[in-house]
């Protein structure tokens, strides 16, 4: 590759990190959480010890798509790398191990994180792999997304949609006080009244909050 080549591809680099970084910062903490859309991870690279996934993502530009970090919406490691240990090697095993099928990797719901990393809810053949790493207690804590203020009327139209929620995209649906509930993109959340409703939708209950 010629040096001007390298220089332009650096540069472009360079700006895309600066903008990301520069509207990262300017949004509001009281303003709702935007996403981008799912997409399908081509291969997983290999973790840190921040719980990162580093995977490569045919979809997205080489420039973002390669190699890319990914941290797991809603899962907050531990503070030090050996209070994160049993939680990687389950991770090791379930996603690079070289014996078992390939899983079908799916980031849903994708957030911005810091530079040149993404965050989402991750699925693996289906399964959301937060609910399942809290399942076998290997995550203890949830990071909620700060939500908007709930107006008067809000709260009101709220109660009327009925105590359980579900996304969209997911076939699990959730207790309005759920984890999960809290830190649901709210442009792709829809509520129902009652469990047959939701269940009426092809949906099953959450195996956390146990609707």
């Amino acid at each position: 590759m010629k040096k001007s080549e390298i220089l332009l591809e650096l540069t472009v680099v360079a700006i895309l990190a600066m903008t990301i970084a520069g509207a990262a910062a300017q949004q509001s903490k009281s303003e709702p959480v935007q996403a981008y859309g799912d997409v399908t991870v081509s291969t997983v690279l290999r973790l840190d010890e921040h719980v990162r996934i580093f995977c490569d993502i045919a979809e997205l530009p080489p420039v973002i798509g390669q190699n890319i970090p990914v941290r797991i919406n809603g899962l907050k490691p531990a503070d030090t790398a050996k209070g994160n240990l049993k939680l990687l090697m389950f991770l090791n095993d379930l996603l690079l191990s070289k014996t078992t099928k390939p899983k079908q990797i799916v980031l849903k719901d994708i957030q911005r994180g810091e530079p040149f990393c993404l965050v989402a809810d991750i699925e693996v053949d289906g399964q959301d792999l937060c609910d399942l790493l809290i399942e076998k207690k290997l995550a203890q804590k949830i990071i909620e997304v700060p939500q908007p203020e709930k107006t008067e009327s809000s709260s009101s139209t709220a109660a009327n949609e009925g105590r359980f929620i579900a996304s969209k995209s997911s076939k699990v649906y959730h207790r309005s006080s759920c984890s999960h509930a809290k830190r649901m993109n709210a442009a792709k959340a829809v509520r129902f009244s009652t469990r047959e409703t939701a269940e009426k939708t092809g949906r099953r209950p959450c195996k956390i909050c146990k609707p």
